[in-house]
């Protein structure tokens, strides 16, 4: 029995059931998010990790595996923002443009390290994507598009083990698109 089914008998056991199944899924997410330094290496067969100014990994990469989602220790062989040469802002603009090319796109956020864009079609925005670091302030561009109703996407282009692979890029941007 848990906490809440101790405490108030029967109509605690839903509350009981609910934090169990958001503990499972913290839980999960911390799997996939901070797995051990010490066990990516050995997967690796060393560190990875990643450089934003020069769109380059400082490891290499010799067997393939299966990744998830565009995620996982092995860099996959399909493009992504790592082996493609250019840095993360260059390489996201370029699958928007060639992938997107029906979109206006309007820079609406750019700095050092961070990026943002509209995609606009007949004048209408139609969907705002963030580029960020992991370390960005998450929230702000997200609830302003949120009070709009405006579709909102992020990627993070220093996410350890994320690779943002062409494939997955382009079907998260043509999912957002066609709400």
């Amino acid at each position: 029995m848990g906490l809440f089914s101790n405490l108030f008998g029967e109509k605690g056991k839903e509350a009981d059931s609910v934090l169990d199944k958001m503990k499972q899924l913290a839980d999960d997410l911390d799997s996939v998010k901070y797995a051990d330094e010490d066990e990516k290496r050995i997967m690796n067969g060393q560190p990875a990790s990643a450089s934003a100014d020069s769109g380059s990994f400082s490891a290499t990469f010799t067997e393939e595996a299966e990744c998830g989602d565009s995620w996982g220790p092995v860099m996959p062989s399909e493009p992504n923002q790592f082996n493609s040469g250019l840095k993360p802002r260059d390489y996201f603009l370029k699958i928007f443009n060639e992938d997107f090319s029906t979109y206006q796109l309007e820079e609406i956020k750019s700095g050092w390290s961070d990026a943002a864009f509209n995609f606009v079609q007949n004048g209408q925005k139609k969907l705002v994507v963030e580029l960020m670091s992991d370390c960005t302030q998450r929230y702000k561009l997200r609830n302003e598009c949120r009070a709009q109703g405006i579709p909102y996407l992020r990627f993070y282009y220093d996410h350890d083990g994320w690779w943002n692979t062409r494939s997955y890029v382009t079907r998260r941007v043509a999912g957002q698109l066609v709400k």
